[in-house]
C-alpha cells in the first residue's frame, strides 16, 4: 500500500532502533519516527501513536508489530472490511486464521485469555487479545483514549470492550499469524497477571452493571403492566363494588317494609357477588402475578366485608321486624 504512512514507535531501545528507525525516516517521506524517553508499557506506546496520527488528521489508524509477526500482506483485506465496519481485528482464532511456528501452551495462552475474556465482558470477538488492528480515526476518538488503564497486553482487550461497549461494529479478518524469527517475546508472568486481573475486574464491572440494567428493567416493566392491569382490572371491580352499593341502598330501603322478604333476595346476590369478585381476583391472579393479585384480593376483600355487612344488616331488620310483629299481638 503505496500511499500509506508509517510512524515508528522507539522507546529509547538500547539495541539502536531508534537510530535505524531515523534512517529509514530520512529516506522515505512515508515513514515517521516517535521517539519516547523511556518504556512505558504497550497500551502507553499505542496511545501515544493514536494520538500522533489523529492530531495529524489521519482517517484510519492501525496497530502493526514490527517483529514480522503480522504481515503486510494481510492489510488490504483488513482496510476493506473496515468499509462497513468501525473496528477490524486480524483474527487468529476465526476460520482462515491461523498461527505459524507457536508452541501449544502459547495457543492455549491465547486462545484461553480470549475464551475468558469474551465469558466476562460478554464482547462478541473470538480474538480479543490479537493486536493487528485497524480502526476508524472516529472509533479511537469514540472510545475514549484518556481512560485506558492497561500498560500491557490488556491493552487489546480494552480497546475491544470499548468499542463494543460504543455500540461500534467490530468485524474480524482471518490473518495468517507468524511468530517472530529474531529477537524475544515481551510475553512475561506479570503481563499476564495484569490482563487477568484488569479483565476479571472489568467483567465484575460489566456483569454488575448488567444485573442493575435487568432490575431496572423489570422494575419499571412492571410499573408499566401495573398500570395496564388498573386500567383493566380497575374499572371491572369499580363495577362490582357499585353494584354491591346499590344493593345494599336497596336493602337499606327495603328492609323498612319487607324485611323478611328481601332479606333472603339480598343475601344471595351479596353471596354470588361476592363468588364473582373472587373468581375475578382468583383468573386476575394466575395471569398477572403477586402485584395484582394484592390488588385483586383486596377488592375482594371490601366485597365480602360489604357482604357481610349487608348480612347483619338484614338480620338486623328482620329480628327488628319480628318485634313490632310481638308488639302488635
Amino acid at each position: 500500500m503505496p500511499e500509506a504512512d508509517i510512524l515508528i514507535a522507539d522507546d529509547n531501545s538500547p539495541d539502536g532502533t531508534g537510530r535505524l528507525a531515523d534512517g529509514l525516516a530520512d529516506a522515505d517521506d512515508h515513514v515517521h519516527v516517535m521517539h519516547r524517553p523511556a518504556k512505558q508499557g504497550l497500551g502507553a506506546t499505542y496511545v501515544a501513536g493514536f494520538r500522533w496520527g489523529l492530531e495529524r488528521g489521519y482517517g484510519v489508524l492501525v496497530e502493526h508489530d514490527a517483529d514480522g509477526s503480522h504481515q503486510p500482506e494481510q492489510l488490504p483485506s483488513m482496510l476493506q472490511a473496515l468499509r462497513t465496519a468501525d473496528m477490524v481485528k486480524g483474527s487468529r482464532w476465526v476460520k482462515g486464521g491461523s498461527v505459524v511456528n507457536w508452541p501449544w501452551h502459547r495457543k492455549l495462552l491465547s486462545q484461553g485469555g480470549s475464551l475468558y475474556s469474551r465469558i466476562m465482558l460478554g464482547v462478541p470477538v473470538r480474538d480479543v487479545t490479537g493486536g493487528f488492528t485497524a480502526f476508524r480515526a472516529e472509533t479511537l476518538r469514540g472510545i475514549g483514549l484518556d481512560g485506558i488503564e492497561s500498560a500491557g497486553y490488556a491493552f487489546q482487550v480494552d480497546l475491544t470492550r470499548r468499542a463494543v461497549a460504543k455500540g461500534q461494529r467490530v468485524v474480524e479478518v482471518p490473518i495468517e499469524f507468524v511468530e517472530r524469527v529474531r529477537g524475544d517475546s515481551k510475553m512475561s508472568g506479570n503481563i499476564v497477571t495484569e490482563a487477568m486481573l484488569l479483565t476479571t475486574r472489568w467483567g465484575v464491572r460489566h456483569r454488575t452493571h448488567q444485573v442493575k440494567n435487568y432490575l431496572g428493567f423489570a422494575r419499571d416493566h412492571a410499573a408499566t403492566l401495573a398500570g395496564e392491569v388498573s386500567e383493566k382490572v380497575g374499572p371491572e371491580v369499580q363495577k362490582y363494588g357499585a353494584q354491591a352499593t346499590r344493593f345494599a341502598g336497596e336493602v337499606a330501603g327495603k328492609t323498612k317494609e319487607v324485611a323478611g322478604e328481601v332479606s333472603d333476595t339480598v343475601v344471595t346476590e351479596a353471596q354470588r357477588l361476592t363468588r364473582e369478585v373472587s373468581k375475578l381476583a382468583a383468573d386476575t391472579a394466575d395471569k398477572l402475578g403477586p402485584e395484582v393479585e394484592k390488588y385483586a384480593a383486596h377488592a375482594s376483600r371490601a366485597v365480602a366485608e360489604l357482604s357481610e355487612w349487608i348480612r347483619v344488616e338484614v338480620a338486623r331488620a328482620r329480628a327488628h321486624s319480628d318485634d313490632r310483629q310481638d308488639v302488635t299481638k
